[in-house]
């Protein structure tokens, strides 16, 4: 990555957004840009462009049941509000599954699914230990209520959430026999983080005592399937003063039953060095995985500045970091590697592939796009441990890691099927039609204006005149460019010539496969 003058300089960008500042900012929030969609930020300013990412959806979709062995729910109906099932849970977690995709899939100019997915790889959950499709709803639900919210709030519902309790044991945390894995995740991974490690059991921001009392706190909550909640009982509570160390001023909480988780996130929470912690985890998010000592000094502490004294308020420290000349540095450009959903949906998006009029058929495309990304190691709702995915935190490689010898195989298979012979759901397909995009290319009879335009859209950066050159020799190889331009202008003049429209889109369709298999485009 290259340095800049303003490599590090925090202060919001002046002037109106051009298409390339445009497409950077979208690229980074949304999972796939269209055309459309970077140009209708063109030209405004980085506040109004904050104003529009920063605004919650309001339409909602609720999950459906596609699958007619689950018997308990008429096909195509919302399974939400029907009782737990053992029999019919896994048909209801494949619909939760491509519900979730569909969001991301139907997503508009708003930065709400990309911090669904930030959060939940945060607050980590694995739908595999979880296993109640109720339970991880309800958790979706959370991650999407404070994805542009308040953080503390969110903390404070992560405690208590079914699925949270179920999958780090906090259902079996009683008094007398405490059970550590939240609370010790709780510091770890969810606020405050470590720090150096001082000396056994003390990690600077929180000591192994810290973690024992934490768990007595958070002692006396059950989960009911039946009822799809969680419920506090007071007899499973331990109802001794809890003390804490030095690194919280040895602060106590009293026995105040069902309301002391509050007072141990208010706690860990007053510490900055959780704003910092979170800052640094959003900032590898949304922005670049290295953080250096100028960052963290320049960047990072003024972003946890901005949280910590709006109270952990999301929307203030995003708008601060989106808006900087930081962000819009030109070296930052091309320098993340996008993840496997923003690789798969963003393939749908960019060409605008048509989705199904028959919902269910759209279920089982999302379906079909969940076991894609899980195949190049991105298994939505089902990180690989409690860290979540280790591209975000693995040092010194972190999103290098996408890409591998198992996953670029599967990346080109997967747009070399949606380019050619497309996917078929129910007798619909979903395929990408070249001509789509193509006809919104100014003048794209010149093949050189067609691959630039193509390249505009769907690479965050410039490509080399030889690149050019080479994609030209896809479009019309050994041929003057006289005749890409006779045929594309032939099917203009008449775009019901059925032969010369499947010539044209042959070869866009080999054009833009192959430009999908680029090193650029895995970029963003």
């Amino acid at each position: 990555m290259e340095s800049s003058a303003n490599s590090y300089s925090i202060q919001p960008i002046s002037e109106k957004l051009d298409f390339e500042q445009s497409r950077h900012l979208l690229e980074r929030c949304l999972f796939g840009t269209k055309k459309e969609e970077i140009e209708s930020l063109t030209g405004k300013s980085i506040s109004e462009a904050m104003e529009i990412l920063c605004a919650t959806p309001t339409a909602q979709y609720l999950p459906l049941s596609m699958d007619a062995n689950d018997l308990a729910v008429t096909l195509g109906n919302t399974w939400i509000n029907a009782p737990y099932n053992g029999t019919y849970n896994s048909y209801r977690q494949r619909s939760l599954r491509s519900w979730w995709i569909g969001n991301m899939m139907q997503q508009g100019i708003s930065l709400n699914e990309k911090m669904v997915l930030f959060w939940h790889n945060h607050f980590v959950t694995e739908e595999s230990v979880v296993n109640v499709a109720g339970f991880l709803y309800k958790y979706n639900l959370l991650l999407r209520k404070y994805a542009l919210g308040n953080i503390k709030l969110l903390a404070y519902e992560m405690c208590i959430t079914p699925a949270m309790l179920v999958y780090l044991n906090g259902e079996s945390n009683k008094v007398g026999a405490p059970n550590e894995n939240f609370a010790r995740e709780l510091f770890e991974l969810f606020t405050i983080g470590k720090g150096p490690l001082i000396a056994d059991g003390n990690y600077t921001n929180y000591t192994e005592t810290d973690i024992r009392e934490a768990a007595k706190v958070l002692t006396g909550w059950k989960v009911s399937k039946t009822n799809n909640n969680s419920f506090f009982d007071t007899a499973r509570h331990d109802k001794t003063t809890k003390v804490f160390s030095d690194a919280f001023g040895k602060m106590n909480i009293q026995n105040k039953e069902a309301e002391e988780y509050k007072l141990l996130v208010d706690m860990i929470f007053s510490k900055k060095e959780t704003a910092r912690n979170i800052a640094r985890e959003i900032y590898r998010w949304l922005m670049y995985y290295k953080i250096d000592q100028n960052i963290e000094e320049q960047i990072i502490e003024p972003l946890a500045t901005t949280l910590f004294n709006n109270n952990y308020e999301i929307k203030p420290m995003l708008a601060q970091l989106l808006s900087s000349e930081h962000f819009f540095s030109a070296g930052f450009r091309g320098a993340y590697i996008k993840n496997p959903l923003e690789f798969a949906i963003g393939v749908y998006r960019k060409f605008e592939i048509q989705l199904s009029t028959v919902i269910l058929n759209n279920y089982e495309i999302w379906l079909s796009i969940f076991y894609s990304a899980r195949d190049m190691e991105m298994a939505l709702g089902d990180p690989p441990d409690v860290a979540g995915w280790p591209q975000y935190y693995k040092e010194p490689s972190f999103n290098e890691l996408w890409i591998n010898s198992a996953t670029v195989p599967n990346r080109t298979t997967f747009s070399n099927t949606i380019c050619n012979s497309g996917i078929t759901k129910n007798s619909y397909k979903f395929i990408i039609d070249p001509l789509v995009l193509t006809s919104k290319i100014a003048d794209a009879a010149n093949p050189v204006n067609l691959i630039t335009g193509l390249a505009k859209v769907l690479f965050p950066v410039s490509v080399s005149s030889e690149k050019i050159s080479s994609l030209k020799e896809v479009l019309i190889p050994g041929l003057p460019d006289s005749t890409w331009t006779f045929e594309w202008n032939k099917y203009i003049s008449n775009p019901n010539d059925g032969s010369q429209k499947t010539l044209v889109k042959k070869k866009l369709s080999g054009l833009i496969a192959v430009m999908l298999k680029m090193p650029e485009f895995y970029l963003c």
